[in-house]
């Protein structure tokens, strides 16, 4: 329906306009991907799985994607370290559309959450001389430790490489990682000039602190002759892109910042059975940050078509009632 459509002609004998109108969205240049992570039979589902029992993993599954082929081949598994796609429902966000299910890990061998998977996107992403900005969202749930030992909470990041799905192939890294003794949400970036490293939001996001689900908006600025930028928002509530100061922002630069690969969410944790692992869910790549938040409006509601019938019904009733008492 369009911002505001007048009925006019349908009341004119009654002499009376009515309006119906829905709130004006932010204007949208292009969706490239959507993916919610469906299960079933279709050409765009994914088959659900359970990557504990070895049953339908995600590696080796190709959906198609839409609205454009933005990927030049299916999720690549990354050695022994399966994951799947559970049909339990998305994860949730406020005023946030989402459908399907989504990635989350299995608790293996009675200790373990071990997961790493990507998709090749088609031609990569930097390393041209054509500038072009893109942007992608997602939703994330890090996980908790629950009742495991709060410290060895292993890497639990959001990842993407160049050349291939390894920790030699890093190029984009959103994570925590007691390995490292990174106990905060931290963003990197890696190119051959080098890695950069900030925290999240300044600061303190611990595994703790990050406890349930976040919508991460990456913004990747790609230009031969400026540096490249990659800008992290978390959390927005709305499509307008000037109403947020950036969580992590990183400037390449050589401008040479080269993504063959995107992950999903990685588990690497070997603390015990206490722990409950992270997820995966809802992404979008777009020409625009509109493109990839499509906020549900929480003010006016626009009637679904029997509520409508119902109200013009009423409006028609009432009409004739006030022109018999003329």
């Amino acid at each position: 329906m369009p911002p505001c459509l007048s009925l006019k002609f349908f009341f004119a004998a009654a002499g009376a306009t009515l309006l119906l109108c829905q709130p004006v969205m932010p204007a949208r240049a292009a969706l490239l991907v959507y993916d919610p992570f469906t299960t079933g039979a279709g050409v765009s589902d994914y088959l659900a799985g359970d990557d504990g029992a070895g049953t339908n993993p995600l590696g080796g599954q190709n959906p198609a994607t839409g609205p454009t082929a933005f990927y030049s081949s299916g999720w690549i598994q990354s050695g022994p370290d399966s994951q799947a796609v559970k049909s339990i429902g998305s994860l949730a966000y406020p005023l946030f559309p989402q459908a399907g299910g989504q990635i989350q890990e299995t608790l293996q061998f009675s200790c373990c959450t071990i997961g790493r998977s990507g998709r090749e996107i088609a031609g990569g992403l930097g390393g041209d001389l054509t500038p072009r900005t893109l942007y992608q969202s997602f939703l994330i749930d890090f996980g908790t430790q629950g009742t495991d030992a709060p410290t060895d909470f292993g890497l639990r990041a959001y990842e993407m490489w160049n050349g291939g799905i390894a920790d030699a192939n890093i190029a984009v890294q959103l994570f925590v990682n007691h390995f490292a003794a990174v106990n905060e949400l931290t963003f990197l970036v890696h190119t051959t000039s080098g890695t950069l490293s900030v925290p999240v939001d300044g600061g303190g996001l611990t595994l703790d602190v990050l406890e349930g689900t976040h919508l991460i908006v990456l913004k990747f600025a790609f230009d031969p002759t400026d540096p490249d930028v990659v800008t992290l928002y978390m959390d927005p509530t709305d499509s307008v892109e000037s109403n947020y100061t950036p969580a992590a922002e990183i400037s390449v630069a050589a401008s040479d910042l080269l993504i063959t690969h995107h992950g999903a969410m990685t588990n690497l944790t070997f603390s015990g059975p206490g722990h409950i692992p992270g997820a995966f869910d809802e992404l979008r790549w777009g020409d625009t940050f509109a493109d990839v938040t499509p906020f549900m409006d929480p003010g006016i509601e626009v009637p679904t078509p029997p509520s409508l019938a119902l109200f013009v019904v009423s409006a028609l009733g009432l009409m004739a009632t006030r022109r018999r008492r003329r």
